[in-house]
């Protein structure tokens, strides 16, 4: 029923706005697309290991809600997904904070059919995610879980009703994939909210929409703007890092002011270690932001 404004503003709400700021809203719809091999499992994996591992921020982006994170990954063969994750490192901040993974030989049909006439698939992931109680469900990719005409905004709607429910309230971030260029995305003219691949009530329905290129991460929400930032992927564990311009960084006073009172011989990770402490950021964030700053410097620091 409908409730005046006095009671409206009373009813219950989520203790945060975001479960990462800016980029997942608490219990809110997230797609995350790109072409082929610009890390987009990667970018996912890592916000999963932020959020898992107790971390205070992914790559600057400062976590409100920490918890397990529950992965649906039906894209890649078992084989070279354990390679991906052997190289990761998830030390969860509680028993119950832990990564939860679900792959094409876990799933009760495959092909995965969310629209299943006989509803198998999303009672298995409703009843799946109720044990779990994830703060994010991460499904990779969009299209492996229908059957449907991606294209057909009744089939989409759908799907993202579907999901949502069996979800509910996790966040849900989307991986999904690129359309194919165009001559107004060629020419930088078309808008964010129209590149992703299927039909456009995906964009419309999301919170938050990220495109990843092979150096850049775009994104645009209901909340934010639309922000670029330049990345880069980790040649050991493939993640994806934030490479932000030192001149921007918010933080190049305290470094300075660090670096300075620790003196040249302190070692990198004690500079990195305070800077944390100060800024109120993880690590490694700390480091990363350290290692920029070194570069503008006619002497670098040691590394240890």
């Amino acid at each position: 029923m409908f409730e005046p404004l006095e009671t409206y503003l009373q009813l219950p709400k989520a203790k945060h706005q975001w479960v990462v700021d800016k980029l997942i809203p608490v219990g809110g719809l997230v797609n995350c697309f790109g072409k082929p091999k610009t890390g987009k499992s990667f970018f996912a994996l890592g916000l999963a290991q932020a959020i898992v591992n107790g971390e205070p921020d992914w790559q600057g982006y400062p976590i409100q809600q920490h918890g397990p994170v529950a992965y649906l990954q039906i894209d890649t063969p078992r084989e070279e997904w354990h390679s991906r994750l052997s190289t990761l490192h998830f030390r969860p901040s509680s028993p119950t904070h832990t990564l939860w993974m679900a792959d094409m030989w876990q799933v009760p049909e495959f092909p995965f059919n969310i629209l299943n006439p006989q509803r198998t698939e999303v009672r298995w992931l409703k009843e799946s995610l109720a044990i779990i109680q994830p703060v994010l469900t991460i499904i990779d990719t969009l299209r492996e879980i229908h059957g449907g005409d991606e294209n057909d905004s009744t089939t989409m709607r759908s799907v993202l009703a579907e999901l949502v429910g069996a979800c509910r309230p996790s966040a849900l971030l989307l991986l999904s994939h690129a359309r194919k260029d165009s001559i107004l995305t060629t020419m930088g003219e078309d808008d964010l909210m129209d590149q992703g691949r299927g039909s456009s009530y995906v964009a419309g329905r999301m919170d938050v929409v990220i495109k990843l290129t092979a150096r850049r991460m775009i994104f645009k929400g209901r909340a934010t703007g639309q922000i670029s930032e330049t990345i880069s992927q980790d040649p050991q564990t493939g993640l994806i890092n934030i490479e932000s311009d030192i001149e921007n960084l918010t933080s190049l006073q305290v470094i300075q002011a660090v670096v300075t009172e620790l003196g040249s011989d302190a070692s990198q990770r004690a500079i990195a270690t305070e800077l944390a402490k100060r800024t109120h950021t993880s690590l490694s964030t700390a480091v990363r932001r350290l290692r920029a700053y070194q570069q503008t410097q006619p002497v670098a620091l040691e590394v240890s």
